[in-house]
């Protein structure tokens, strides 16, 4: 029976990914299977991650608390195909210093069953989102390099508001291991001549694709818009400029809902999104400005009868 060794590698480009993964998979003999599993695995055996996001969170959880065996990815040349410490220098070829690491960090457990991984798998413990969005846009930390499970999704230069996003990611959501780690110098340089994207509509177009990270709110507490999103998807854009032309007067989400006969879950995925990129702020209700139909009636026929009260002195 083949035996099986979970790796993780974690912050590197597509092209790096896969030339390293085939010379690792030549470390092993064909004994061996090796799995590639993302950071969130609770059975991972080893761990490689690009230097840059070694001191997140995430990645901290992994090696101080789980303890599970890594090494830092770092390209530097003239160190090429050494292991120092935790550090691995990129690129390499196989020595048997390096086949001696990874052998030697393999614990040789059988071929797990896919039921068995399904039921175990966790996600790594995620920072609180509403915590992780307000750092976003805290300028103390300057420059921040976000990621998740997946890999890297962007740099920000929270100062200034702007977003590089991976141009090698290929997905437009994450999930609840969406964390961030400050950015080196050398990767912020990378992107100075070039103009980077607006924080907040980034952001809200990121939130709107990740309902993961989304919650309800009460449909009868009212807001007002604070600033208008510019939503990605031409086929969703005119119902979001619709709520967020109702929010702009001052609403609750009963009242959109009656307003714009839109469904309610489209309309709380909106205030979920708009809450957490600071788009609406809660007010009272005697300042919203929005008028539902059945509300301007009701009102005028409160005004007639509160008239004739009057005239009849009751």
């Amino acid at each position: 029976m083949k035996e099986e060794v979970k790796i993780a590698i974690f912050g590197l480009s597509l092209n790096v990914l896969e030339s390293l993964k085939q010379k690792i998979q030549a470390l092993y003999d064909g004994s061996i299977q090796i799995s590639w599993a993302n950071i969130a695995d609770p059975q991972l055996d080893i761990l490689l991650v690009n230097d840059m996001f070694f001191g997140s969170p995430t990645i901290q959880n992994l090696v101080g608390n789980q303890k599970v065996a890594y090494l830092r990815l770092v390209n530097k040349q003239d160190k090429s195909g050494l292991i120092e410490d935790d550090a691995l220098y990129l690129p390499f070829t196989a020595s048997d210093e390096i086949r001696n690491w990874f052998k030697a960090r393999y614990h040789g457990e059988p071929i797990r069953q896919q039921n068995l991984k399904s039921s175990t798998l966790k996600n790594v413990q995620p920072l609180e989102i509403k915590k992780l969005i307000k750092e976003l846009f805290d300028p103390r930390n300057s420059n921040i390099q976000v990621f998740d499970n997946t890999g890297n999704i962007a740099l920000i230069n929270i100062r200034k508001e702007q977003v590089w996003a991976d141009p090698e990611r290929r997905t437009n959501n994450t999930d609840t291991s969406l964390n961030f780690t400050y950015a080196t110098m050398q990767k912020v340089q990378s992107v100075d001549s070039i103009q980077g994207q607006d924080l907040k509509n980034w952001l809200w177009n990121l939130l709107w694709y990740s309902p993961q990270l989304l919650e309800d709110h009460n449909v009868n507490t009212f807001y007002k818009l604070k600033f208008w999103p510019q939503p990605q998807s031409a086929y969703e854009r005119q119902s979001i400029f619709k709520i967020a032309a109702c929010f702009e007067k001052g609403a609750s989400i009963s009242q959109i809902e009656k307003k714009l006969e839109i469904k309610q879950s489209i309309i709380q995925h909106f205030v979920s999104v708009a809450v957490l990129t600071n788009a609406l702020q809660e007010i009272n209700e005697t300042d919203a400005k929005l008028i539902v139909k059945s509300e301007k009636t009701e009102g005028v026929l409160k005004g007639f009868f509160g008239k004739l009260r009057r005239k009849l002195g009751l």
